[in-house]
């Protein structure tokens, strides 16, 4: 380990932090550790001073804003927290006619958010990582207007936290995603969080180890020609999907009528079909469905908001004190005539206040409905972490209201996206951006209020 400048510290925050005095003293930010001069000062309440050769050494950017603690079984001081968002590319620099809802407007809007918090936060793509000197070459987003700014570059510690924010599936297949994703796992003193996109079937199965969770859960098979058959049997609607889609992306309505089953595939445009059996459905759809593995999936008696079918989208996410909590809550609309509330497929956004008060009316039905929505958040939320062996920051979930007014969960998103463009009030957009920051800091050992 090399050594480096100093770092003089006043005596009130040596006698806070219970550290022990010694000429030299590890200083670590992120991954990068140096020994350092130790010096005492007895002016200030609870402040430290930096050389110039120990911010350069840890590549600092950021040093009045970095919290301190010590950890005594090493020895160490630990500046920070050091975040880093991880991503497949760097988006384009000008903010002129961005799509709120896309991933360019998202890391925008995370990296301006990011500079109300102590420490450093950047963005960064596995080709940026050096392992060899553990840094890597962040992004931080500089706004010079409401409609211009860009993205500078800078060398940063590999950070004590991992926030991903890999923007789709394929790209977390690719080979430098996962090699640099299982490295950075094996990397000690650094978290992980949102490791990888849900596979629905995967969700399903554990979900079914809960039995509090049962009555929520739509019957759900994978897709066979006998189970196919046995559903279409039950249920007079069902819904083919695939166990890796998103957006609404690849789903197939299929509905029973008098022994003649009609089918509409979703894929940008809507395309219908029928057959007269399981095995023509399955055949007639083969080549849309490309080999994927696929569920079945009941099909809901949904209640409907002014004819229009919907669903409940919830962003529940982890604040800086490690606890889960409901972000947004808001309904997702169909289209007329379609079944798919997904906002990607025409679908648009109602605050879900509006739309319980015109179904239930009551203020302790709508009062009483809040709290179940709450609690069977909190049910899926800790199933999927104990099962899952993996740590989650945030989740989307869906879920329907059947006429009779049962809940039912019909899909959980590991990395829901976030929109900058709302039906709400900006507050609350930015506590849904704010609040993976915040357990961010956590997970790095610092308490961010």
């Amino acid at each position: 380990m090399k050594t480096a400048g100093r770092i003089s510290i006043s005596r009130t925050l040596v006698q806070k932090l219970g550290i022990v005095v010694e000429p030299l003293i590890t200083v670590r930010v992120g991954a990068l550790m140096v020994k350092s001069r130790l010096q005492i000062h007895d002016t200030g309440r609870g402040n430290y001073m930096l050389s110039p050769e120990l911010i350069q050494a840890l590549h600092i950017k950021k040093s009045k804003g970095l919290k301190v603690r010590y950890q005594p079984e090493e020895k160490t001081l630990h500046l920070g927290p050091t975040i880093g968002i991880m991503a497949t590319y760097i988006p384009g620099s000008s903010r002129e006619e961005v799509d709120p809802r896309s991933l360019q407007a998202e890391l925008i809007y995370l990296s301006i958010v990011s500079k109300s918090f102590p420490g450093q936060v950047y963005i960064f793509t596995p080709s940026g990582i050096n392992w060899a000197t553990n840094t890597c070459r962040g992004y931080v987003y500089h706004q010079f207007s409401a409609t211009r700014g860009r993205w500078e570059s800078a060398l940063y510690p590999i950070p004590d936290v991992v926030y991903d924010r890999i923007h789709s599936r394929s790209a977390e297949a690719r080979n430098s995603v996962k090699y640099a994703k299982i490295r950075l796992m094996q990397m000690p003193y650094l978290h992980y969080f949102n490791p990888h996109y849900l596979n629905k079937w995967n969700v399903h199965q554990i979900m079914t180890t809960n039995p509090l969770l049962n009555d929520y859960l739509p019957e759900t098979r994978e897709l066979t020609h006998d189970n196919l058959e046995e559903m279409l049997r039950k249920h007079r609607t069902l819904f083919l999907k695939p166990s890796n889609g998103s957006l609404g992306k690849g789903i197939i309505k299929v509905t029973s009528n008098r022994g003649q089953f009609n089918y509409v595939i979703y894929r940008g445009k809507r395309l219908r079909g029928q057959a007269h059996s399981a095995a023509e459905l399955m055949n007639k759809t083969k080549k849309f469905r490309d080999d994927r593995h696929y569920i079945v999936q009941q099909g809901l008696e949904l209640v409907k908001y002014r004819g229009a079918t919907f669903d409940l989208r919830i962003i529940y996410q982890k604040n800086g004190r490690g606890e889960w909590q409901i972000s947004k809550k808001f309904c997702r609309i169909a289209p007329r005539g379609s079944s798919i509330s997904n906002l990607s497929s025409g679908g648009r956004v109602e605050k879900s206040l509006k739309v319980l008060q015109h179904i239930f009316k009551k203020s302790d039905v709508i009062d009483s409905k809040h709290e179940q929505i709450r609690l069977l958040c909190k049910m899926v939320a800790s199933t999927l972490e104990n099962d899952n062996n993996s740590t989650f920051g945030e989740l989307g979930m869906d879920i329907g209201i059947e006429r009779n007014g049962r809940l039912y969960l019909i899909e959980v998103n590991s990395k829901p996206r976030k929109t900058t463009e709302t039906v709400f009030s900006p507050a609350i957009v930015r506590n849904t951006f704010k609040r993976p920051l915040a357990y961010a800091s956590y997970l790095a050992g610092f308490n961010i209020k």
